[in-house]
C-alpha cells in the first residue's frame, strides 16, 4: 500500500503528464454544502465531480492541513472516517459518531493544475449541559439579607439561562420589580424574606433538544411569629370550645399550650392540634365540656434555634341567652241559640195497628182527635207540640217514653216540662189540648188524644203509621240543622230520648 508521500507524487506526476485543455478538464457538478449535525450523529459530506479522467479526489481538515482521504483511500488514523464513490461522479466522505472536535471546514481537492477545490462547513451542535460547578446548590440564608443564585451551562450554540420558580411565583428583580421569569446566569435577590423561600429552576435551553434545568432551594431562616384572630372568646359551661393559633417559623419550631404557667398535656378534655404547611403552623386546643376552672388565659408557644414567642388568649364565662316568647291565643267566634223543645210521642207496632182497628171498629171518623182516615187519602197533620197540663194526670210514668230535641246545654227530664220555667209556646198547645178533651168527654180511653211530656198519661195513646212517619221527618230535620250549625258552636248537645207506649 502506498504511503501518503508515494501518493502525492502520483498526483504531481499526474498533472504534468497528462497536459489536457482547459475544455477538458474535470470541473465540480455541485457546490460542497454546509453540513450540521447534532454531537454523536454521523456527518455526510459529498463532493461531485464531473469528467474526472484520470484525475484523482482528496479529502482535506482546512483547519488543520491533514489529508484525511486520497480517492477510495483513507489516509487519516481516525477510524471514524471513510470514503466511498457512488455513480462515478460523487466522492462521500462519512465521519460516524460526530464530536464537538469534528466541528469546522472540510475542502474536497481535485489534482488538476492548477488544482480545483471546494469547501464545506461541518457544525457540530451540543445540547445544553449545566454544569455542578459553579452552579448553586440549595442555599439557607438569614431574613433580611442578599443572596445570588449562579448557573453555567455549556453546549453548541451556546444556551442561554432561565430562572423561574417551582410553583410559579414571582421572582424579585434587582430594580426592585417582580417577574415570573429572569434571564442570566446570575440571579440576585436583595433582602430576602420568607416569601421568597422556595424551589428556584435554572434553565438552560439553545434550540438543540433536549432543554434541561436544574432545581436550587432557597431556605430563609427566621424566629418564630405567632397571630391570633379571636384573642376573647367566650363559652357557656358545659359547651365544647376551640381556641386557634397561627405560628410561621422556619427552621421548624416546637409548638405547646400553656395555662397558668403550665403545660396543657393531652388528655380527655384538653386535646391540642398541629396542622403544617411549609413553614406555616396552625394550632388549635379543644376543650370538651367547659367546666369552671376552665376559664381564664391561655397561651400558644412557638420556639425555634432562632428564638421563641407567644400569643395570649382569654376564655371568658358566657351565659346562655334565653330568647322571650310571645303567646297569641284566638278565641272562635260563639252563637247563642234559644230553641223550644220537641215532643214527639212514639209508639211500638201493636199500639200504632191496635189504634186502627179501633177507629175502624166504631166506623166513627170524628173521634180521631187528629182527623186522620187511611182509607180517604187525606194527609195525617202533625203531631201537636207541647206539653199536657199536669192538672187531671196520674203519676204513673212507666207507659209513654218521650223524644226531646233541642239545641240545650243539659238534658229535658219530665220535673223541667211541668217547672214554672216552661215556655210560652208550650202553655199555649196545652190549652188547646184541654180545650179538645172538654169537647170531647165521651171519648173512650183508646181514643184519647191527650199525651204529656213528662211520660205521665192517664191513658195510652195511639197513633196511626203515616203519622208517625212526619214526626220521623221532622226530627231528621231538626238533626240536619244541628249538625249545620256544629261547626260554629263550640259546644252542641243533642239530647234525644227515644221511647215507645207499653203494649
Amino acid at each position: 500500500m502506498q504511503n501518503k508521500d508515494e501518493l502525492l507524487e502520483d498526483i504531481r506526476e499526474d498533472t504534468v503528464v497528462n497536459a489536457i485543455p482547459e475544455k477538458d478538464l474535470p470541473k465540480f457538478g455541485e457546490l460542497l454544502q454546509n453540513v450540521t449535525v447534532p454531537v454523536s450523529r454521523e456527518a455526510i459530506l459529498q463532493c461531485v465531480v464531473d469528467n474526472l479522467q484520470t484525475y484523482k479526489i482528496a479529502w482535506l481538515r482546512v483547519d488543520t492541513q491533514t489529508i484525511l482521504t486520497i480517492q477510495n483511500h483513507v489516509i487519516t488514523k481516525n477510524h471514524r472516517m471513510s470514503i466511498t464513490h457512488a455513480e462515478k461522479r460523487a466522492w462521500i466522505l462519512r465521519i460516524r459518531d460526530v464530536k464537538e472536535s469534528d466541528k469546522g471546514w472540510y475542502m474536497c481537492q481535485i489534482n488538476t493544475d492548477p488544482m480545483k477545490s471546494q469547501v464545506g462547513y461541518l457544525d457540530v451542535v451540543v445540547p445544553p449541559d449545566i454544569l455542578d460547578y459553579p452552579t448553586s446548590t440549595d442555599m439557607v440564608i438569614r431574613e433580611g439579607s442578599n443572596v445570588t443564585l449562579k448557573c453555567a451551562a455549556t453546549g453548541s450554540p451556546t444556551p442561554t439561562i432561565t430562572w423561574r420558580r417551582e410553583g410559579g411565583e414571582l421572582i424579585p428583580l434587582p430594580n426592585g420589580a417582580e417577574a415570573v421569569a429572569f434571564n442570566g446566569s446570575f440571579l440576585t435577590i436583595a433582602k430576602v424574606n420568607r416569601l421568597n423561600m422556595g424551589a428556584y429552576l435554572c434553565i438552560a435551553s439553545n434550540g438543540i433538544p433536549p432543554t434541561v434545568s436544574k432545581r436550587v432551594m432557597l431556605i430563609v431562616h427566621f424566629p418564630p411569629m405567632i397571630w391570633i384572630q379571636n384573642q376573647l372568646v367566650g363559652a357557656a359551661l358545659t359547651q365544647n370550645i376551640t381556641l386557634e393559633c397561627q405560628s410561621e417559623a422556619y427552621p421548624k419550631s416546637i409548638n405547646y399550650w400553656m395555662k397558668n404557667d403550665t403545660i396543657i398535656v393531652p388528655g380527655e378534655r384538653f386535646v391540642p392540634e398541629t396542622f403544617e404547611s411549609g413553614y406555616k403552623i396552625t394550632m388549635r386546643l379543644t376543650i370538651f365540656e367547659v367546666d369552671i376552672q376552665d376559664f381564664g388565659a391561655y397561651r400558644c408557644v412557638a420556639k425555634n434555634s432562632l428564638g421563641d414567642t407567644d400569643g395570649a388568649i382569654k376564655l371568658y364565662r358566657k351565659y346562655w341567652h334565653i330568647p322571650q316568647t310571645t303567646t297569641m291565643t284566638t278565641m272562635a267566634p260563639t252563637v247563642s241559640i234559644n230553641t223550644v223543645p220537641v215532643v214527639l210521642v212514639k209508639y211500638n207496632k201493636e199500639q200504632r195497628y191496635g189504634s186502627s182497628g179501633n177507629q175502624n171498629a166504631n166506623g166513627n171518623s170524628n173521634n180521631n182527635p187528629y182527623n186522620f182516615n187511611p182509607g180517604s187519602g187525606q194527609q195525617s197533620t202533625k203531631l201537636q207540640r207541647g206539653k199536657a197540663n199536669n192538672k187531671g194526670l196520674d203519676q204513673a210514668s212507666s207507659g209513654l217514653n218521650n223524644v226531646f230535641v233541642g239545641a240545650t246545654s243539659s238534658l229535658w227530664n219530665s220535673q223541667d216540662h211541668h217547672s214554672s220555667s216552661s215556655s210560652r209556646g208550650r202553655d199555649h198547645h196545652q190549652q188547646q189540648h184541654q180545650q179538645q178533651q172538654q169537647q170531647q168527654p165521651n171519648l173512650g180511653s183508646d181514643h184519647s188524644a191527650s199525651y204529656r211530656s213528662d211520660g205521665k198519661s192517664p191513658h195510652p195513646v195511639k197513633h196511626d203509621a203515616k203519622s208517625l212517619t212526619d214526626d220521623l221527618d221532622r226530627m231528621q230535620d231538626l238533626k240536619g240543622w244541628a249538625s249545620c250549625l256544629a261547626p260554629y258552636l263550640p259546644i252542641l248537645t243533642l239530647p234525644m230520648v227515644l221511647g215507645a207506649w207499653p203494649g
